[in-house]
């Protein structure tokens, strides 16, 4: 088997584990994995909704006094992190720096809500 068949094999074996069936759409779950894990991690959903709840940019002190003992480290470590996939935008201005959603980042906190709704309800499993 040559190197281009050895690719087709694999790319249809990768197609058919890394899809979910839609109705009649088919969604590859694969190009989700860094914002999945970006999003999973420890306070990245609490900063999303920070952010998300009044529709106001916050500035780093207001985003960590809104997440109970949560570190100085992580935060901005977190907000680097939804910054680089682009689901919040860091603006300095001359009043200091402060952070908002991206029309991506409301997209995805709105995408989200039905799962945190079945989240919510079976949050005991």
């Amino acid at each position: 088997m040559n190197h281009e068949e050895k690719e087709a094999e694999r790319r249809s074996k990768r197609k058919n584990i890394c899809m979910i069936q839609s109705g009649s759409d088919i969604i590859c779950v694969d190009p989700s994995l860094p914002l999945l894990s970006s999003i999973g991690k420890k306070y990245s959903l609490l900063i999303l909704a920070i952010l998300e709840k009044e529709g106001i940019r916050k500035n780093f002190n207001e985003i960590l006094k809104s997440i109970p003992y949560s570190s100085s480290t992580i935060i901005s470590k977190r907000l680097k992190e939804l910054e680089e996939i682009k689901l919040l935008r860091r603006r300095e201005t001359q009043d200091g720096v402060d952070y908002a959603l991206t029309p991506t980042g409301m997209e995805v906190v709105e995408s989200l809500i039905p799962l945190l709704r079945v989240a919510e309800k079976f949050g005991s499993l």
